[in-house]
């Protein structure tokens, strides 16, 4: 599907349904790679007035006031979002953030060390979504190339958040997963709340 199609398929759905943060949040992502700045803005605050806590929608819309030239709104706004990124324990989207800022030569603000911060034992499975030390998934979910990565980078805890969102995904996006579109959606959504 191409993106102007994907723009169109998301706007309808945002517009039926003005409470669907995930169509809001896609399309904010589509505005922002097809360059459309402003509609991107819009599309991602209403997201964020929906989820105000969605680490990876604050990180496309720090991104996107950059692209607007407001680097002063832009800064305050990232240093904000990294903060609850770290407090949520959203590391991936937190780290992104940080690189945004170092970037643009903003030093990012310093985070306290966790709790849980201490030392992890070799060997240990390390979730790349929580970076915590946890159980790792007993297999793959899937017998395909993205269910070994599921397999290799997240843990059990980070995988039943996605299976509670993931009912969710299909359930606001319409899903009928016997589709390569809907599989698409699916998939793109996976490897975002995840960090794949």
């Amino acid at each position: 599907m191409e993106n102007d199609d994907k723009i169109k398929l998301f706007t309808n759905m945002a517009e039926a349904d003005p409470e669907n943060e995930l169509a809001h949040f896609s399309l904010g992502k589509l505005h922002k790679e097809a360059g459309n700045y402003e509609e991107a803005e819009v599309a991602l605050r209403r997201c964020l007035e929906l989820t105000n806590e969605h680490s990876v929608a604050r990180q496309f819309l720090g991104e996107t006031l950059l692209c607007l030239g407001r680097k002063p709104e832009a800064v305050e706004f990232l240093e904000t979002s990294i903060r609850m990124a770290h407090d949520r324990g959203e590391f991936m989207p937190r780290d992104a953030m940080r690189e945004l800022l170092k970037d643009h030569g903003i030093e990012p603000p310093d985070l306290a060390e966790s709790e849980d911060g201490g030392e992890v034992e070799e060997g240990a499975f390390v979730c790349k979504r929580c970076m915590k030390a946890k159980t790792q998934l007993a297999e793959p979910p899937f017998s395909d190339e993205l269910g070994t990565k599921v397999h290799e980078a997240i843990c059990v805890d980070c995988w039943k958040e996605w299976m509670a969102m993931s009912i969710k995904v299909i359930n606001e996006f319409q899903l009928n997963m016997a589709t390569p579109e809907a599989n698409e959606v699916y998939e793109t959504n996976l490897k975002e709340f995840l960090g794949l």
